[in-house]
């Protein structure tokens, strides 16, 4: 293994405090369960420090310092990002057009399913390779042995997929226009979402499927509740079982002003909702509603930290008011920090001051 990668790694997978008969794993898997954990669990990155081991950030890792590997090849080839000018396209193995914006997010441009008629003679990608689930195992392994809970990722996205096939405009009307086109190819997707659970379960010691499927505006879903029950609902439960048959936690990360679904997400079977944007909808709120029903595993608002340009005691004021809000279940909370930290231009200090004010407020033994 490339030495800086192992560097990286070995970064990542340094030990967590916890107490001596327990693992990191064992202390996010009694927060998930509501099973009274001996702290917060945490995924911090200024500084490295985590509970978790995400197996997405793998590919991330591989990238910046081998980007002929094996791994690389097979995960990162196509959005090798680092090759391309800004407003420069390309396509990928979905047959989606891009355009390069210089930030996390490329700007889709050409979709192949806008008319779902050409549903029947699209080639799906080989999502479910085995060769892209074994080139991680080692990885995994690694993980498992130094007593991190394991999350592995969702390469398909169901919803952000389904935008990226049709284009957005198309995906908002598509439950009037092309309905039946549309059931099919959600099931299809569906269908795809169980294998690559099979594939995790195959290589053998993943703790949880993870997902990243934005459904929120700032003010209200992005089409109505209604819509989501009759169409997505049904695949996101099948995919939540299949996770659950395969004795994985699902863990699902949303943006913007979700509250109507989360009775839905409740109701599946959804073990966690990782929320880049809690304040959104409110501590108080979320945790009356749900607190004690499914597993928050939230940062400190995104938005509020970064545009807000708090002082650092408001931060810890915040985290306080957050982790009041959500602790108070015999578990169902956990720390994040986001961990893109580039993308959203946040100065290091108040990376620091965020991480410092979780261990100040639960995180610490």
């Amino acid at each position: 293994m490339n030495v800086e990668l192992q560097q990286l790694l070995d970064l990542y997978l340094q030990p967590t405090p916890v107490p001596a008969d327990m693992t990191s794993r064992d202390i996010v898997c009694k927060a998930v369960e509501f099973d009274n954990p001996p702290r917060i669990p945490y995924s911090f990155v200024t500084p490295v420090a985590s509970d978790f081991f995400e197996v997405a950030a793998v590919p991330k890792f591989i990238a910046l310092v081998d980007s002929q590997s094996e791994v690389a090849n097979v995960w990162v080839a196509e959005q090798n990002k680092e090759r391309r000018n800004r407003g420069e396209k390309y396509y990928d193995e979905w047959g989606v057009g891009w355009e390069v914006t210089g930030r996390l997010w490329d700007h889709s441009f050409d979709h192949p399913l806008r008319d779902l008629r050409k549903l029947d003679s699209y080639q799906f990608p080989n999502v479910v390779a085995p060769e892209k689930f074994d080139v991680l195992r080692p990885y995994v392994t690694q993980a498992r042995d130094a007593g991190k809970y394991v999350v592995g990722f969702d390469p398909i996205l169901l919803f952000e997929r389904m935008r990226a096939l049709l284009g957005f405009e198309e995906l908002m009307v598509a439950h009037y226009t092309q309905s039946d086109g549309l059931e099919a190819l959600l099931d299809r997707l569906a269908d795809l979402e169980v294998a690559v659970v099979g594939e995790w379960a195959r290589i053998e010691g993943v703790d949880a499927y993870m997902t990243w499927d934005d459904w929120g505006l700032q003010t209200s879903l992005q089409m109505s509740p209604e819509a989501f029950r009759k169409y997505y609902k049904p695949r996101y439960a099948k995919i939540v079982e299949a996770a659950h048959w395969q004795g994985m936690h699902y863990i699902w990360h949303n943006c913007g002003q979700i509250f109507d679904i989360i009775p839905d997400m409740i109701e599946i079977g959804v073990d966690v909702i990782q929320l880049d944007q809690p304040r959104l909808m409110g501590y108080d709120e979320l945790a009356g509603a749900f607190g004690g029903k499914i597993c928050f595993w939230n940062t400190l608002d995104i938005q509020w930290s970064t545009i807000e340009n708090p002082t650092e005691d408001e931060v810890r004021a915040e985290v306080s008011r957050m982790v009041r809000a959500f602790n108070c279940f015999h578990g169902g909370f956990m720390a994040r920090q986001y961990p893109d930290v580039l993308d959203i231009e946040m100065p290091y200090e108040r990376h620091l001051a965020i991480y410092e004010a979780f261990l100040a407020n639960g995180c610490a033994l």
